[in-house]
Order: C-alpha cells, then structure tokens, then sequence
C-alpha cells in the first residue's frame, strides 16, 4: 500500500462510522492521520525484512534490525490490542515491549561508548617522553624551568 493512498481513496473505517462522525474534521484528520502512520509503518516493516532475507549485514546490524523489528512488531500488536478494547497493562506485550526498549537502549549505548573519543596511548607516551628531560623549579609559586630559574638568578646576582 503506498503512503497517501488511503487518503485519496477515502478511508477504510468510513464505512463502520456514524455520518456525524464522517462528517466531523477533527476525527478525520485524526484517522487520516493514524492510517498514513499505519502505512509507514508497513512500508518500514516491509524494508525490514527485505534486509533481513537478503542476510548479507554484519553482526552488529543484525542485532540493530533484530531489535528494530522486534519494537516494530511488538507496537503493532499493542495497537491492535488497543484498537480492540483490550486492557494492555497487565498483557504480555507489554513485557515484549520494555525487553524491546532495554535492547534498543543498550544498543544505543555501546555504540555510544565505541564512538567515545580514545586517548592514544603511543603519542601520550610521546609527549610524556619528551617533557621529561626538562625540570622544573618552584620559584616563589611559579612553576619555571630550571634554565629560567638560573637566569633569574644570574640576574638578581648582578
């Protein structure tokens, strides 16, 4: 089904609605609206697993579509349940859902510490290598080399 087409064709529930419910905007627009959702959500469904057949992604996006499709499926059912009149709260879905979210989140937060910044060991070495041959003196509270100290002394002597 592509997006937009249930607009054009005028909506499916239309026949199950009240005249008064037919002619009012506000729920129109309202299911107009949740019918363009459902479509993408299909279409995105459909992508899904278009990719998940093909089996050509790499370990770590497989577990990223994994998690993906199962959030995706375990939504559509919770809208179904809802759109039926059933209490969610105390169903399983609701389980599937959180287990979906907590994947998601963990997901997104390794690839958060993978893409965190890493300090080179190699150039810190480096660096720590090369500042060492220099010392410092505490002259009055002033860090200062010592070839600045002695010159400061060699100056005051004078």
């Amino acid at each position: 089904m592509s997006q937009g087409n249930t607009v054009e064709r005028g909506l499916p529930c239309d026949s199950y609605l009240d005249k008064s419910l037919q002619d009012d905007k506000n729920i129109q627009a309202t299911l107009k609206n949740f019918y363009s959702s459902i479509e993408v959500l299909e279409a995105d469904l459909q992508k899904a697993l278009a990719i998940q057949a093909g089996r050509t992604l790499n370990t770590n996006d497989q577990i990223k579509l994994d998690s993906y499709l199962a959030y995706l499926t375990s939504t559509l059912f919770w809208i179904h349940l809802k759109l039926q009149g059933v209490d969610v709260a105390k169903h399983g879905v609701m389980h599937d859902l959180g287990r979906a979210k907590e994947m998601l989140a963990r997901d997104r937060e390794i690839n958060a510490s993978l893409a965190a910044p890493r300090l080179d060991i190699k150039a810190a070495k480096r660096f720590i290598a090369a500042g060492t041959h220099t010392r410092f003196v505490d002259m009055d509270g002033v860090m200062v080399t010592e070839t600045q100290y002695n010159k400061s002394l060699e100056q005051t002597e004078k």
